[in-house]
């Protein structure tokens, strides 16, 4: 009757998504600042220690900038599965998706959609995915195809430095707000290109959501972190060897 409903039902879930994007870009700044300046320390001791080569270029500018690249963002990754699992242990997701799907539906996407997109604000890799879990083959390609338009955490120093740049002189709540803008503008694409998919190339039916909404519960925390634990680390050896072997390509091609 709360959490379901069609206003509080949308404030809670604004509050939730609110308070969890707080910890993806703010808390967890805190921790990859520690991962970076670790990598930085290790790159420079290599450098020291080693003469100067194509090999020590290697280590430093290809392996160990190209894991960097990926554990830096291992922190957003354990925060956004840590949500994921208390909203699903707790029985909240299945709600949230209720909620969804009434927005989603319009662009003729699927409620279940809102986890894999939910998932690309801190990497479009873990959205693609957790889209597995959609039925329809149509529905799920779709999702995966709009999925990289979300603005996942690595565009946001890109985003940051574009904003310095080209508007210097722009006050604080002024940048705050053009940031916020290019996030909508992400949301937005997915929606219209998610609903030009559905009605041009992948045309199907309206997907029917159905769903069981499970009684509410105290999560487990046990599981909870055992479900960030095994979603991490499947993030890293999946991305991170194709990241590492594309940093060392790139590495190669530069010199």
């Amino acid at each position: 009757s709360v959490l379901t409903h069609r206003i509080f039902g949308w404030v809670f879930f604004i509050a939730v998504m609110s308070l969890m994007f707080y910890m993806i870009f703010t808390i967890a700044n805190y921790p990859m600042d520690l991962i970076n300046n670790g990598f930085s320390a290790l790159g420079q001791w290599i450098t020291a220690i080693m003469p100067a080569g194509d090999l020590r270029d290697l280590l430093v500018d290809g392996i160990i900038a190209g894991v960097g690249g990926v554990v830096i963002f291992l922190p957003q990754i354990l925060i956004l599965y840590f949500f994921i699992g208390l909203m699903q242990d707790t029985g909240y997701m299945a709600r949230a998706a209720f909620i969804m799907d009434r927005v989603m539906n319009k662009v003729g996407l699927h409620g279940k959609s809102f986890i894999p997109l939910l998932s690309s604000f801190a990497c479009a890799i873990p959205g693609i995915m957790s889209a597995r879990t959609i039925e329809s083959p149509k529905d799920r390609l779709v999702t995966i195809l709009v999925a990289p338009l979300m603005s996942c955490s690595a565009r946001l120093p890109v985003y940051t430095i574009l904003i310095a740049v080209l508007l210097p002189m722009a006050s604080g709540l002024q940048k705050a707000g053009i940031m916020l803008s290019m996030y909508l503008l992400g949301i937005v694409g997915a929606c219209v290109m998610a609903w030009f998919f559905k009605t041009t190339l992948l045309r199907s039916q309206k997907p029917v959501f159905i769903m069981e909404l499970p009684p509410y519960r105290m999560p487990s925390w046990k599981a909870v972190l055992i479900q960030m634990w095994e979603r991490s680390g499947l993030f890293l050896k999946r991305a991170g060897t194709v990241i590492l072997s594309i940093s060392i390509i790139l590495w190669a091609l530069m010199t």
